[in-house]
């Protein structure tokens, strides 16, 4: 787990969590599917550290949400600043 002081991390997980899915498109581009692969398991990561949770205690349906929402917010974090 990323170990962020708590008025920094919202910022700093989406600015992360950005640049993980830039990596992701551009790697499905060139069609690099290991390197899509590892991505999509960093940002399930990284999703997971963000919320604070483990992902053994949760269902599938609930850790599709929390991807969700923070993806979600990730890109508002982006449209609100560019």
């Amino acid at each position: 787990m990323i170990d962020l002081q708590p008025h920094l991390a919202g910022d700093a997980y989406a600015r992360l969590f950005r640049t993980l899915s830039a990596v992701n498109k551009e790697a499905e581009q060139l069609n690099l599917s290991t390197v899509v692969h590892l991505t999509n398991m960093a940002l399930l990561q990284l999703s997971l550290d963000w919320e604070g949770i483990i992902p053994e205690n949760q269902k599938s349906a609930k850790l599709n949400a929390i991807f969700r929402n923070k993806t979600k917010i990730a890109l508002e974090d982006e449209l609100s600043r560019g």
